[in-house]
């Protein structure tokens, strides 16, 4: 392919187009996205000096939005995200030496391996999206609170034997099987006592906690199937929802609630 050729094909593809520069805004929300630290290296992208932040990063296509005649040849018929080049799907924040690289050497492990990484982004981000708004009953806080102040003692005679989970989960996901089957063993019945001590007062209302606990699954089911991310996700949910108290303690919670079947559907043959 001559260099002529690869400039009528650019031309004529309505997915590619001219180079913009992202908004402040914008630019925000890849570093957010990203957690301020190169995706591909693992590098800080902001140097937080005495006096200001210094700027390590750059914002960079996935599929170039001008390539060579070695990337077009490379990149030939892969997914692409976004509507265009200049979709915000189709960006990365990447540091200075990873953005060189991507830019200039893009191979076809290489662009599915940071397709791959933007595709988990954005599926994380669509699911906190959808669950932001969704309230939550108030003294939940108060077992978490519990929870993150209980001592061996008090929990040497609470051991639960968990019955449901095994329906729940695929061979292939036995970490995360086996992390709430501890916290099911260990924590069950001190939670599920809990509940029952507050249920009625001050308004609290058990049924609608497991119902808005049921609903925050099913809008996370809805984007997204890995039921490691959904796990965590709804820790953090839950985490912000109490104030921060105690994150260990909320997955304590949302472990309870896998046990009595709000959370994961079991799996039919």
């Amino acid at each position: 392919m001559t260099q002529e050729e690869l400039n009528r094909i650019i031309e004529q593809d309505t997915y590619l187009k001219e180079r913009e520069n992202p908004s402040p805004h914008d630019t925000t929300l890849f570093l957010r996205e990203v957690s301020h630290h190169c995706p591909l290296c693992g590098k800080e992208l902001i140097y937080k000096g005495q006096k200001k932040k210094n700027k390590l990063y750059q914002i960079a296509h996935i599929y170039p939005n001008r390539p060579t005649i070695a990337q077009y040849e490379a990149l030939n018929g892969v997914e692409r995200l976004g509507d265009n080049s200049e979709s915000f799907e189709n960006k990365i924040a990447l540091c200075f030496d990873c953005h060189s690289t991507q830019d200039y050497h893009t191979s076809l492990s290489d662009y599915n391996r940071l397709l791959s990484i933007k595709k988990k982004l954005l599926e994380q981000s669509a699911i906190s999206n959808a669950i932001r708004s969704l309230d939550l009953e108030n003294d939940i806080s108060i077992i978490v609170l519990q929870l993150s102040n209980l001592s061996d003692v008090e929990l040497s005679e609470l051991n639960y034997d968990p019955v449901y989970l095994t329906n729940k989960f695929e061979n292939n996901e036995l970490l995360i099987k086996r992390r709430i089957e501890g916290y099911v063993h260990s924590y069950f019945p001190f939670v599920r006592d809990r509940l029952k001590e507050i249920d009625g007062k001050n308004g609290f209302n058990q049924q609608v906690l497991a119902s808005q606990i049921r609903n925050c699954y099913l809008k996370m089911r809805d984007k997204c199937t890995n039921k490691s991310v959904i796990f965590s996700q709804m820790t953090d949910w839950l985490n912000n929802k109490t104030l921060s108290i105690s994150k260990d303690a909320c997955e304590v919670v949302i472990a309870f609630f896998v046990q009595s079947c709000e959370v994961f559907d079991e799996i039919t043959k």
